[in-house]
């Protein structure tokens, strides 16, 4: 694969990440909220984005969600993608955000958080990689330091995992199964 063609500060803000946060709505949904009858509530969320979540788990990134709203499917999503620190109803995300820092004792510099929305913007702000969706409402792109080419629910959340895996050099480790020679 080729090399990832990336300046240095963005470089030095990826490498020590060791926990990739993501918000949901707009991020990985693209945003829209359909109803059903009964209130019940459906999200798409883009399988690739998933099985980019799960390459940073097999590489040994941790991954956790954090979201303004609560809906049952971002319960059921996380269960399959096995993640562990999933925040619903959180309207003060950097709370999440240092709550997850004590247990876990890493500091802002090893976090990676992305966004779409004011509410992001306070943790955008504080932690050591930040990235919006272009689609991301325009207040918050400035603070940014990447913003990705996929949209939010289309694949952002992919591409968000596989530069990260790639600025890492561990990449290959992580998808070398795929790659290896079936035989006959």
């Amino acid at each position: 694969m080729a090399p990832v063609n990336i300046d240095e500060k963005l470089r030095s803000r990826i490498l020590p990440v060791r926990l990739m946060i993501f918000d949901v709505d707009g991020v990985l949904t693209d945003g829209r909220v359909i109803y059903h009858d009964d209130g019940s509530e459906i999200k798409a969320f883009d399988v690739q984005d998933g099985h980019g979540i799960k390459l940073l788990q097999r590489a040994g990134i941790e991954v956790a969600l954090i979201t303004g709203r609560f809906c049952r499917a971002v319960e059921h999503r996380a269960q399959g993608l096995g993640i562990k620190r999933v925040y619903q109803g959180s309207h003060d995300k950097v709370e999440a955000c240092d709550e997850i820092l004590a247990e876990t004792g890493l500091t802002q510099k090893e976090i990676g958080f992305m966004g779409d929305d004011l509410i992001d913007l306070p943790l955008l702000r504080r932690v050591g990689w930040a990235v919006v969706v272009p689609n991301a409402v325009s207040h918050v792109i400035p603070y940014a330091h990447y913003v990705t080419r996929a949209k939010g629910g289309h694949g952002a959340g992919r591409e968000v995992c596989d530069l990260l895996l790639r600025v890492q050099g561990r990449w290959e480790e992580v998808t070398a199964r795929y790659f290896e020679d079936p035989g006959p």
